[in-house]
Order: C-alpha cells, then structure tokens, then sequence
C-alpha cells in the first residue's frame, strides 16, 4: 500500500489487486506445505494444571481493576498527563499485574499460556493513553489523520515519482527525483497505507482507525517477534518469557507502543527482518539464499521509517563481517574495527548533511568534548534526559521518561528514588548478560547487539553534545536503544539467578527478581507522557469550522488560532486547511500565525485579521481561543472587546469562535 502512495497515488482497485494476489499467494503456500510445527519439549513442560488458577483469577481481577480506573478516569479537558487523572491505585493494581507476571516468567506455565497473558496484559497496558483522553493523545497524529484522509480520496500528496508535478533535486552530481530521498513521505507510507485500507474494507472512520491500530499491532505481535529473536540465544523458557515482558519495563515502549505513529508501526517489520540477520549469523556456512533474501528487505524496509532501513543495513554489513571472522580474521577484524569507527559518525553525519543538525561553534569544541565524557556516562547510568529539553515536554530518554518529578499522586512513588536505585541494577545486569553471550547458542549475534548498541549511544553522544538542532535521527534511535537492552538484561538476569540459587532459597529468589521486574515497569510506567493534547472541545470546535467552511469552498482558508486546534482542523479537513491557512516553516514552524494570535488576545484588533487575511490570501478568517489563552489581568474585558468589534462569538465548550469578513 505504500509503493502508489510514494510513486503516485492510491486506489481501491489497488488494493482489490493485491488482496486478490496475497489470497492466492497463501493458499499455493499452505496447499504445498505439509511439515507440522516443531515444539520444543522443554519449553511446553507444565507442572500441576491447577496450582496456578488462584494467580489466575487474581491477574483477570486486577486486569479489570485497571480498565476501571481508566474509563473512570475518561475526560475531555485538557490535561498534560494521563497521570494526573487517573487514580492512584492504578499503579498498585499494575504493581500486582506485572509481579504475577514476573513470577510466573520463572515457574512451569506453558508457552502459549504466557503469551496469551502477556498480550491481554499488554492490550490494558497500554490503553493508558488511550481510554482516558477523548480526542486522542499526541499531536502528529492530525497532520497523520489529514494525510490519510486526502489520500483515501485518491489526492496526491507531493512530491511523486510521475505526472506532472515531478520535482528534482540535486543529489551530488545528479538530479534525482525529488520523492526518491523525500524520507518523511517514504517513513510514513507504510503507516497511511494500511490505515487507508482498513478503512475502505471495514468502513470504519479514520480517526477511530488511528486511535487503535498502533496499539492493536504492538500489542498483539510484538511477543511473537521477540519470542522468535530470544530463540537465537536460548531456549531456556524463563529467558523467552522474560523477554516478552521487557517492553513493559522501557518508557518509549511503553508510550510509542500505546499510540499509533510512524515510527512505532515501522518498528515491527524492522524486528522481522532481523530475524533473518539473526538466522544468517546462526548457520555456520555462508548461505547465498539468505544473503539475497536479506538484501530484498533494503527495499522492504525503504517503505517504512528511515531510521530503521539505516540501522538494518549497518547490521547487516556488520553481521557479514562477523560471520568471515572466523574464516579470515587478519583481514575481517581490521575490517570490522574500521567499518565500526565509521558507524560512530554515520548518523550525525547524515544529520549534518540533511541540516536538521550542525556543529556547535558558540564555544571551542574541547569544552564540548570534555562535558560529553563527563556528564554522558553518568545521564546513562542514573537515566537522566540524553538531549537538552528546550520545551520540557520532549521525553526521548531510554528508561525512565523523567526523573525530576512525579506526575502521578501516588505514594509509592515518593518512597524512594526509584530510578536512581533501579537505572544502575539495569546496567549491572545488562553488562553481565553481555559478558555471558558468549554461552549463548548465537554468540556471533551477542557480539552484534554489542557493538551497534555502541553505536547508538556513542551517537546520541556525539549529537546531543557537540551539535545544535532538532537532532531528528539520533532521537529517532530511542526505541532501538532501549530494545537493544532487552536481550542482554534478560540473559544477566537469568544467569544472576542461576549463579545465587545455590546460596539461597529459590522462592527468595524468585521474589526478589519478580519485585524488581515489577518495580521497574510501574515506576518507569509513571514517568511520563507530559505532552500537549487537543481536547474534546477543540476536536468540537475543529468539526465545527470545517462543517462551515466547506459549505463555501473559497481554495484559500483563515483561521487563527492556537497551535493544537489547528492540528485537529488539519486532520478533520482532511489536510484542506493546514496550519489554519497560514504559510509554515522550519520544524513546522508559524511566526506570523503566532505573534497575531498573541497580539489578538492581549489587545485585539480588526488591523491583526486584516493582516492574517493578507498572509492567507482569504476572504474571511475565523478567530479561535479560550480563556486560558486571553491576557489574565482582563479577560471579561477583552473577550467583551472581541464581541464589540466582530459580533456575538460562537461557544462550544470551553472555546470561542468569531467570523471576521471585510
């Protein structure tokens, strides 16, 4: 579904073709195939049928306590973190949840058991960002919704690869399509795509689509994928299981997982296809068959984000030079140390070359490069923010999402300073897992996750503390960071376990590790989301304005307003009225939309619409605002000003509306 969009434009036609294809495709597949699956004997062991049913019925029960505390929590009002609305004794209630979980991870539960709990825990655990917010959380998923929209309608979103609007930009010494290295378009094609889809075949809006589709797919097929990726390094059952549990515990798991957005929906097929780098690395010939197979995922993955088609390719010529270490090792080690110094700057590099970042020349560079070694290190260690904060609403850290203070009432929270006594048991355990790989039954892929996790942190080093921008690819690289945890910590922990039994009693153990587990994934769970949402009002009061404007079509629109409702007007409208009709820049940025904003709600003027009409071209704009945006010291004064010079305003809700026509 993403090739027409990126080429062109797409159709139901389209779609009918492939559906027809892949029907045909499944059946030859399965008619042909007649090997039954191999189960591992090991892993399906299952101890008394009955000794777990009490854990059971007690897992459901705080399952349901948690889904109550959420719809009791529902609201439309504007709120900047889903923790300051739901109850406290959510957090207990999860508490419980992931200990269970945790302590049956160690106990004798077949597989397919755990898996069937570990998605239902999964599907409660992340509608937390679902459920309480009536407009949705987050603010791409408009610009995402009017794209959908404007595509569902058969519209081309430029830049495209044909017809007559075919763009070119130079690429070194060639003038290449413009579309062909647009990343922003190919990164979110996939997403749009599918969402496109299943709204034509179910007939379900899209705006219902966006609010579950992310958190259905990463819910549901996420432990499947580590399941098979944990399978490379061990068999042990408490290792796999573990595993699955591990995206509870990571903060941009948590929160991306939850909402439906590019680089979450890109990060699934990305797991597949190192299921097969991983499968190169376990065979002990070169297979020519999986080596080509790998390098149809590079244009696989070219839909889908950008970030992860570059990581997958750095694995991939790393894993090939891993491989030939054993059969050649004078020239693959020089080979492998050399591709690896490159890796470190790949990235910031790109980032430089793209201008989304640049070096910093305010200060000499050796004051930079002695505060990086300094400071880098120790943010890692007790999870302190990788990049400056310029808003405090940006939350890209790979554990904990803050750590200056609580967003939740609850009192747990406050006891102790968890992340500052959990972040450095994280690290002890990730190291020992490293340390151990080399017992794994993949010890070439232990070896791999080693060196691209040094990568991505020598990355975000050198991005955060010696360039200065929007630092857009090395952020990117958050939830392939904290995955790139998973594997080593699962493997630490399990050896802790296996290196203390001895010395003390096995219950005493098991409870120790399932209280961690638990005390990691609820305190990491209540760090964050702080961030900006479109309230139920807004979405209103967008609804609104479009059903009017589209009655008169004028092509050129204006509505000034602040940032979030014109969000949700761009999704509404289908990406008809964008940034309300104001011209944007530089990291969707509208200075002129701002300042007249500001200027209308602290000494309004018909001269302030005059100019947004001369910015927008239109023939009439709309004003839109709420009291909490009036100027505090006179807001009866001037919303009474506002009525005076543009007639009666328009409420629903909390938001004013005013229509100014010359």
């Amino acid at each position: 579904m993403a090739v027409p969009i990126v080429i062109y434009r797409v159709t139901p036609v389209y779609l009918l073709i492939w559906l027809l294809l892949l029907t045909g495709l499944i059946s030859f597949v399965l008619e042909k195939t007649n090997k039954k699956p191999t189960v591992n004997k090991e892993m399906e062991k299952t101890g008394n049928r009955f000794a777990f049913k009490p854990l059971y019925l007690l897992l459901f029960v705080l399952l349901a306590g948690c889904l109550f505390f959420l719809f009791y929590s529902r609201t439309g009002e504007y709120v900047d973190s889903p923790w300051k609305i739901i109850h406290p004794l959510y957090l207990y209630a999860w508490l419980g949840v992931i200990f269970i979980l945790g302590w049956l991870a160690f106990t004798k539960i077949k597989i397919k058991h755990f898996l069937f709990l570990v998605i239902l825990a999964s599907l409660v655990f992340h509608a937390y960002l679902i459920i309480p917010y009536k407009a949705g959380f987050g603010g791409d998923k408009w610009r995402h919704i009017g794209a959908e929209q404007w595509l569902a309608e058969g519209k081309i979103y430029e830049p495209v690869l044909l017809g007559k609007n075919v763009s070119r930009i130079p690429l070194g010494p060639f003038q290449v399509p413009e579309v062909l290295v647009a990343g922003n378009k190919t990164s979110y094609a996939n997403m749009w795509g599918l969402t496109i889809a299943l709204s034509w075949l179910t007939g379900i809006n899209i705006f219902y689509l966006d609010l579950i589709l992310g958190f259905l797919l990463f819910s549901i097929f996420l432990p499947f994928l580590l399941l098979k990726l944990g399978l490379f390094f061990s068999q042990k059952k408490e290792f796999l299981f573990l595993l699955m549990l591990m995206p509870f515990c990571f903060y941009p798991f948590q929160v991306y997982g939850s909402i439906t957005v590019p680089m979450t929906f890109s990060f699934l097929p990305f797991l597949f296809s190192l299921i097969f780098i991983a499968q190169y690395l376990k065979q002990k010939e070169h297979s020519k068959k999986l080596f080509w197979f790998l390098v149809l995922f590079i244009p696989f993955l070219y839909f889908g984000y950008l970030v992860y088609l570059i990581l997958f390719l750095e694995m991939f010529v790393l894993a090939i030079l891993i491989k030939n270490m054993k059969e050649n090792k004078k020239v693959s080690i020089p080979l492998l140390v050399f591709f690896f110094l490159i890796l470190l700057l790949l990235i910031p590099g790109m980032e430089t070359y793209n201008q989304y970042s640049w070096l910093k020349n305010e200060t000499p560079v050796k004051i930079h490069v002695g505060e990086m070694f300094r400071n880098f290190p120790l943010k890692l260690i007790i999870s302190q923010p990788v990049f400056p904060r310029v808003y405090g609403f940006e939350q890209d850290n790979w554990l904990y999402a803050m750590t200056d203070r609580e967003l939740s009432r609850s009192a747990l929270l406050d006891l102790l300073p968890w992340a500052l006594i959990l972040t450095p048991l994280v690290w002890l355990f990730t190291v020992f897992g490293f340390w151990r790989f080399r017992k794994s039954r993949t010890p070439g892929l232990g070896l791999l996750f080693f060196f691209i996790l040094a990568v991505v942190l020598v990355n975000q080093m050198i991005s955060s503390y010696l360039m200065d921008g929007n630092h857009l690819l090395t952020k990117r690289l958050v939830m392939f960071t904290s995955f790139m945890f998973f594997m080593p910590l699962c493997w630490g922990v399990c050896c802790f376990k296996g290196k203390i039994r001895r010395k003390f009693s096995s219950s005493l153990v098991l409870f120790f590790l399932a209280i961690f587990i638990s005390l990691l994934s609820v305190t990491v769970y209540a760090s964050g989301p702080r961030f900006q949402v479109v309230t139920q009002d807004e979405y209103q009061a967008a609804q609104y304005l479009w059903q009017n404007m589209e009655k008169s079509p004028q092509g050129k629109y204006c509505v000034l307003a602040n940032t979030w409702p014109l969000l949700a007007l761009e999704g509404v409208s289908g990406r008809q009225i964008v940034t309300g009709g104001f011209p944007y820049y530089y990291e969707y940025r509208q200075p002129e939309r701002t300042q007249l904003f500001e200027n209308m709600n602290s000494n309004p003027s018909v001269r302030y619409l005059e100019k947004s009409l001369e910015i927008t071209g239109a023939d009439e704009c709309y004003f839109m605002t709420e009291e909490r945006w009036v100027y505090f010291d006179k807001r009866e004064q001037i919303i009474e000003q506002l009525d005076e010079i543009l007639g009666q305003h328009e409420s629903l809700g909390k938001v004013m509306i005013w229509k100014y026509k010359p």
